[in-house]
């Protein structure tokens, strides 16, 4: 694949095996200038106005402005090219050759505009090259890094926009040449930007790791930056958010929240993102925040997704994740509307499941305890019942022991004085027989 960054003077040997030589490209642009001696058709300069910058400087291909030397060559310092080498490099030029930019960029180009532009195209090997010329979109890649379309993917954007006059050209060695082509921007081009690369590209034959013989397409692009005039409605949005808690035996150390999430460009401007993930607790009590890389050159239309991996995260129990993406503006472009932040909250369980352990331990621990000393008192309760309901029993029984003692002592002692009374009157009875014999 083609990931974009500036142009940079690259080379590739005709014995690549199996690999398709990666040209990468940088959003970075410089005001880009028509053909001197044939002026755009609509009386503007293409490319008029800032344009964007992609962090890289400008010049990072063979030499900008490096004029044709006697004889038909280039001069470009630092470039040379082994026999059997093909190397090139491609560059936004006029006519006559480079013209220092670093991209094709146009800016606020309106609907129907029709630019006629060159590409120039050298050639540092020491054979004859045959390039082949062409255009295509450029979408972001799932890390999140700009790439254009394979080669046999028809573009449907920018990239089919773009027309040369020639579909390939031959460039005879340590030459250039300077090739024009034409951007007609359609009448229903929506507003805002496209984003594609101006590519230059060869086929050789090589063999693969069975030994067959297959093409290696090798390509090298500029980037094609274009804002089509009209309302700018920039927007972000935070989409898909959801949260996976790992958790350790470790009850003193948290564990690992993977919070996954989609950023969406949901508006039609190029956009840098920074983004932040927390994760907080009850009342708001903040367990773990992460930042991270930020985002550059989210196309319009285009997703991103990523998985945050936030560490030593202490279970709490009900916890809430928070995701939020700062959109900016791409460096150099113009200034646009307000850039609206967005943010999406869910919300997890993370159990602590050993420190729950423990906790039901040391619970169980109590009740047991508990228990044990209730018995031990009930025991002990009971014991101190018993013991008194005996001594009450045994009261009773010497109560009623004395009672009867008392009772057989009483009745003993009644049956000794009638005996005393008996004898008495024997007595008396005997007295009394006296006077009435004597009578």
């Amino acid at each position: 694949m083609t990931t974009l960054r500036l142009p940079r003077r690259r080379g590739a040997t005709m014995a690549a095996v199996g690999l398709v030589a990666a040209m990468l490209l940088t959003v970075a642009g410089a005001p880009a200038m028509a053909d001197p001696t044939q002026p755009p058709s609509t009386g503007q300069t293409p490319g008029g106005g800032t344009t964007p910058d992609g962090g890289a400087t400008p010049g990072g291909g063979a030499t900008p402005g490096g004029g044709a030397t006697p004889g038909g060559g280039v001069s470009a310092p630092g470039v040379t090219a082994k026999p059997g080498e093909i190397t090139w490099a491609v560059q936004p030029s006029s006519l006559s050759g480079p013209d220092g930019r670093s991209a094709f960029a146009y800016n606020d180009l309106k609907p129907g505009t029709v630019i006629t532009d060159y590409v120039g195209v050298t050639n540092f090997s020491t054979t004859p090259v045959t390039f082949k010329l062409y255009a295509t979109d450029a979408f972001n890649t799932s890390t999140g890094s700009l790439d254009l379309l394979p080669a046999k993917q028809k573009p449907t954007d920018v990239g089919s926009w773009i027309s040369f006059e020639k579909n390939s050209v031959t460039v005879a060695p340590h030459d250039r040449v300077n090739e024009r082509f034409k951007l007609s921007i359609p009448s229903t081009a929506s507003p805002g930007d496209h984003t594609g690369g101006v590519i230059a590209a060869i086929t050789t034959q090589a063999r693969n790791g069975q030994g067959a013989m297959v093409q290696v397409d090798q390509r090298l692009a500029d980037p094609l930056l274009l804002r089509v005039a009209g309302k700018l409605t920039p927007s972000i949005a935070v989409e898909s958010v959801s949260s996976v808690y790992h958790g350790t035996v470790n009850p003193i150390r948290g564990g690992d929240l993977d919070v996954t999430y989609t950023l969406h460009n949901t508006g039609n401007s190029r956009l840098n993102l920074s983004q932040s993930v927390a994760a907080t607790g009850l009342f708001g009590l903040k367990l773990r925040s992460s930042h991270p890389k930020p985002l550059t050159d989210l196309l319009p239309g285009a997703s991103y997704q990523t998985t945050v991996h936030l560490k030593n995260v202490f279970p709490l129990g009900p916890m809430s994740v928070q995701v939020h993406a700062q959109p900016s503006q791409v460096k150099g472009m113009p200034p646009g509307p307000k850039l609206k932040s967005a943010a999406f909250s869910t919300h997890m369980w993370a159990t602590p499941w050993l420190m729950l352990l423990i906790i039901v331990i040391l619970g169980a621990g109590f009740f047991v305890a508990r228990w044990l000393l209730w018995s031990r008192r009930d025991r002990r309760d009971q014991a101190m019942a018993d013991a008194m309901a005996k001594a009450r029993r045994d009261t009773v029984e010497q109560l009623r022991r004395r009672a009867a003692a008392k009772a057989k002592v009483g009745a003993g002692t009644g049956g000794s004085g009638g005996g005393r009374a008996s004898t008495g009157g024997g007595d008396g009875g005997t007295g009394d027989g006296g006077p009435e014999g004597s009578g």
